[in-house]
């Protein structure tokens, strides 16, 4: 077994399975030019407008992504689960930078491959490279659905989204308890945090949430009705 895959195979809860025809024998020779790579949550890995020298394929996990402005106004836009590659729909573009800054979210492990060697291995294998088409073109069609939403929909129901989507990932027996300042919300949802004040505020004056010094709880009864007002955004 090639010493990549040993070093992966010890690792908890990894997911390969949409890369394993990276792993097939008759490419072994790629994974001679690759790294894997441990980083703790909160590291900044890629930079927009960075060079891109290699692709990082995220195995665990979790990773956002950052629009950066000259104002200095910061926006999360994406948040990233393993599997992911990123670099990859700049490769398929022919884009040398990446576009966004992309930040980890949690503790995370990557495979970093260089750029060149995956570009052959997408040109060399089609049914990974049509896998691969499939699931980018799915996402970017999703996304410009969800953009369109958006669009139509007041302050008040995106965060309202942003916090339920919130409760799903993180809530335990029952209750979620989110230690989010203000500035996050509003950085992750692009509103001012003035907005985002006063959309708290008013959710709690109406019972769906409730503020204890920086923290935001929200129980399950709470969410489901915040869940209930928004039902046709969410399932849009």
């Amino acid at each position: 077994m090639h010493s990549i895959l040993r070093e992966i195979s010890e690792i908890p809860n990894v997911k390969i399975n949409d890369f394993e025809e990276l792993f097939q024998e008759e490419y072994s020779e790629i994974l001679n030019h690759c790294q894997v790579i441990k980083l703790e949550a909160g590291s900044r890995f890629i930079a927009v407008d960075e060079k891109i020298n290699t692709v990082w394929i995220l195995i665990l996990g979790q990773v956002k992504a950052l629009e950066e402005y000259s104002t200095g106004d910061i926006y999360t836009f994406k948040k990233f689960p393993a599997p992911e590659v990123f670099g990859e729909m700049e490769v398929l573009a022919d884009i040398f930078k990446f576009r966004a800054t992309l930040i980890t979210e949690s503790e995370c492990v990557f495979i970093n491959m260089p750029v060149e060697y995956y570009k052959e291995f997408l040109k060399s294998n089609s049914e990974y490279l049509y896998k691969r088409t499939n699931i980018i073109l799915k996402r970017v069609l999703d996304e410009q659905k969800h953009m369109r939403m958006f669009l139509m929909i007041k302050s008040i129901d995106r965060i309202k989204i942003y916090l339920i989507q919130h409760y799903q990932l993180y809530a335990k027996d029952n209750i979620c308890i989110l230690r989010i300042t203000r500035q996050q919300i509003a950085e992750e949802t692009g509103y001012a945090v003035k907005t985002v004040n006063r959309v708290i505020k008013k959710l709690e004056d109406q019972n769906l949430l409730k503020i204890e010094g920086q923290k935001i709880i929200i129980i399950e009864t709470q969410y489901e009705k915040m869940y209930k007002s928004v039902e046709n955004y969410v399932n849009y």
